[in-house]
């Protein structure tokens, strides 16, 4: 029997809230994929995930997002009701969030002209990336992501997600009805997720002071940076673990659409379509844990601390095995119905990428315990060694195992992603204790 304490009924409560909107937007977007998938086929469907994915590959690797150093350096301000140095720190944070976004959609409409051989881009194609790339400007995502975990406010999380996904859903039943192609598709999806961003940084300044003249000031930024001496070395880390973990679920779809073609690209984007469920669990949870953690170590109540990391593993790995073998008994009837027999090989790939993600999200509560007891290094490290062999397992295998080799690879990454943090996290508290 688990015994749930306050702390991982606080976890559950906004994830509960996270998750009221995440399913809302997860139905919407299941709804919208479909239509996706029968109005563009497989091949063009592959295309679409191709352009989608290479955009946010370059968003959330050189976009670097600020909230999980302002969580940890903003949570002490909070606690302690110092109002102008919380204000200061978030300031500091979009002042951040600004620059990268601006340095990330630079990279992304130049580096395409670059990567159109090597990954046999049309014209079109580069037109559309170019285009989508406009997304990365609006995504100031960093500060409202700190302040409304910091301040409880998790409601604004689903509002965003039933907002991006209910006015994709309507763009593309439109399209759909009118037999438009794909380009119509990638601006529907780019106005979704603009009008999204937009809502959610407008909604966050109800909850802070951000001026970005008053932190332009050389000696605001001068404090800033002495009341918190290692935020931005924090925050370096932890973004750059967030991006090599997101590649590796980003890059996968360009690997198989250089070397398998984009057919194949399209059943890995039905399989990802899917594991969404999995997201569905584990990401409202990640998204309030770690506020919760972070408040924990800082008040050196260790025993609570590892109660909730414990219990997080114990629940999410029951709900997402129970997910997992509903999926094995009736996967190929519920893709039949929802997207078509074209599509029914990726069946087979889902049984494998699947139990990548039951590894990874009944595992959510590692990374960020990590970070709350100040060591962003290991998650990077267990990152960095897990997606590199992902890759090497990837390209050593496709030939023979052919589209199945994407979900293989994945189940081996998350195995050993795993392995090394339950391995670091018992060496972490073991070193505490001595």
């Amino acid at each position: 029997m688990i015994s749930l304490g306050k702390n991982i009924k606080k976890v559950f409560k906004n994830a509960g809230i996270l998750a009221s909107g995440d399913i809302i937007a997860a139905i919407f977007g299941l709804i919208s994929f479909g239509i996706l998938g029968r109005s563009l086929g497989v091949n063009s469907l592959g295309a679409f995930s191709v352009i989608i994915t290479y955009v946010t590959l370059i968003e959330k690797f050189f976009n670097f997002q600020s909230w999980q150093a302002l969580i940890k350096y903003g949570n002490k301000f909070n606690c302690k009701k110092e109002i102008l140095n919380f204000n200061l720190l978030n300031s500091f944070g979009l002042l951040v969030d600004i620059f990268s976004a601006i340095i990330a959609f630079l990279l992304s409409i130049t580096l395409c002209n670059y990567l159109v051989d090597f990954f046999n881009w049309s014209s079109e194609e580069i037109k559309l990336i170019k285009i989508y790339s406009i997304v990365i400007l609006f995504n100031i995502e960093g500060v409202p992501t700190a302040i409304f975990r910091i301040q409880n406010k998790f409601l604004y999380f689903s509002k965003k997600a039933v907002i991006i996904s209910s006015i994709k859903l309507i763009l593309f039943f439109i399209g759909w009805s009118y037999s438009f192609e794909i380009d119509y598709y990638i601006y529907s999806t780019l106005i979704a997720q603009i009008i999204g961003y937009i809502f959610f940084l407008s909604k966050s300044l109800n909850y802070s002071d951000l001026n970005l003249i008053q932190i332009l000031s050389n000696s605001n930024i001068k404090k800033v940076l002495r009341k918190n001496p290692k935020f931005l070395s924090f925050l370096f880390q932890s973004n750059i673990q967030s991006s090599l973990k997101l590649s590796t679920s980003l890059f996968d779809t360009l690997l198989v659409s250089k070397y398998l073609g984009d057919s194949a690209a399209g059943l890995l984007q039905v399989a990802k379509q899917f594991s969404k469920i999995f997201t569905q669990i584990s990401s409202p949870l990640y998204k309030s844990i770690y506020p919760e953690l972070a408040s924990l170590w800082q008040l050196n109540n260790i025993k609570e601390f590892k109660l909730l990391i414990l219990n997080s593993i114990k629940i999410t790995m029951i709900a997402s095995s129970f997910m997992y073998l509903l999926f094995v008994f009736f996967g190929k009837f519920i893709i039949m119905t929802y997207i078509g027999l074209d599509f029914i090989n990726s069946y087979y790939l889902m049984v494998f990428y699947f139990l990548g993600n039951v590894i990874q999200s009944s595992s959510f509560p590692l990374s960020p315990a990590f970070l709350a007891m100040g060591y962003p290094r290991i998650p990077l490290i267990t990152t960095f060694i897990s997606s590199l062999f992902f890759i090497i397992i990837f390209i050593l295998t496709y030939k023979k195992y052919d589209y199945l080799t994407i979900g293989i690879s994945y189940a081996l990454m998350t195995s050993l992603w795993l392995f090394l943090n339950i391995f670091m996290y018992k060496h972490k508290m073991k070193k505490y204790y001595d």
